[in-house]
């Protein structure tokens, strides 16, 4: 769990200085952190969360570097800065150490990130945002001896988790070769030497072998994520491809995941009629787990991006069977966990 979201749990309990995480969303709050920071050294060592997400290009890069050169003791950063250019962003990072960085999420190219990430030795998670254009990323061979939790585009991911002791993989994406996204993963996953446990991908509507070939390249998983990937809609039905259409075949698909205890899917389509839509999801449910005795929660948003979208998590119990735990209408992307 990212420093950002551990903390803001414990502040509201323990009511910790905020201080302790920043968040940066144009210039005029960056030249008000730099004025505290250089007036208190002490403002800047007390950051261990610190967040820039501008929305429009930055102008200020020299100040930026300012304060990111004063966060001695970072454990948390973001950097999301739009249009700009791979030598402003050398500018920015050229020669910044951080010995407590464990949690990375940038937009910047990975040529750049190549040096920086070289001597961040207690990162545990890195969010790239951005990908490579060519067939090999300039991430390749960099040993990150604690990474566990990566988070890339299809290019990248393998090149990333390679030779580090990656668990949480999640492949998103970032604008190159897209359409093409779902089975280049999946045949940069499958040199990896890593044990992925947990896996966030987004998949098309007609890959109807997914499991089968998930199952190839991370057999020990025991988190599943599915996203379904919006496709431009045609003449004919789309449904018919899904993967899940036949329930009994599916069981047969989720079992092949042993160690399975997490699964959620998110999709346009309808997976039950929604009169009595409930009772119809937990008898749905009930033939997808059938084979599979260690998966105990389903969490499942159909319809999405429309106006009926439907959420429930599910639980199963010994004495109960499948159950509710929380649903949400509308649907968001923060409850999709």
């Amino acid at each position: 769990m990212r420093y950002y979201t551990r903390k803001v749990a414990s502040n509201v309990a323990l009511s910790m200085p905020a201080a302790e995480i920043v968040v940066i969303r144009n210039e005029d709050m960056l030249g008000q952190f730099a004025a505290r920071a250089s007036r208190n050294a002490g403002i800047a060592l007390g950051v261990k969360s610190f967040h820039v997400n501008f929305a429009a290009s930055i102008t200020s890069l020299g100040l930026l570097r300012k304060c990111i050169l004063l966060l001695q003791n970072v454990e948390d950063l973001e950097l999301r800065l739009v249009k700009l250019p791979p030598s402003s962003w050398i500018h920015i990072l050229r020669r910044v150490r951080f010995k407590k960085l464990q949690f990375f999420s940038s937009n910047c190219p990975h040529n750049v990130l190549a040096p920086f990430l070289s001597v961040a030795r207690a990162m545990q998670s890195l969010r790239l945002l951005v990908g490579c254009e060519s067939g090999q990323c300039h991430l390749e061979g960099h040993t990150l001896p604690l990474l566990t939790d990566v988070t890339a585009g299809s290019i990248c991911i393998a090149s990333v988790v390679d030779n580090n002791p990656v668990e949480r993989v999640t492949i998103i994406d970032v604008g190159v070769c897209d359409s093409l996204a779902f089975p280049f993963a999946i045949k940069s996953l499958s040199t990896s030497t890593s044990t992925i446990t947990t896996l966030h991908i987004d998949f098309d509507p007609d890959h109807r072998d997914i499991m089968k070939r998930l199952h190839e390249v991370a057999p020990e998983l025991t988190a599943l994520k599915l996203v379904e990937r919006q496709r431009p809609t045609s003449g004919r039905s789309v449904r018919r491809r899904r993967p899940w259409n036949d329930a009994f075949t599916w069981s047969i698909d989720l079992s092949r995941f042993t160690y399975l205890h997490r699964f959620l899917l998110r999709t346009s389509a309808a997976l039950v009629d929604e009169a009595d839509g409930e009772s119809k999801e937990k008898d749905l449910l009930t033939v997808w787990a059938t084979k599979s005795a260690r998966l105990d929660y389903i969490t499942l948003w159909y319809l999405a991006d429309s106006a009926v979208g439907t959420l429930r998590l599910w639980r199963r119990s010994f004495a109960h069977g499948w159950t509710v735990l929380a649903r949400a209408d509308p649907p968001s992307w923060d409850q999709f966990l």
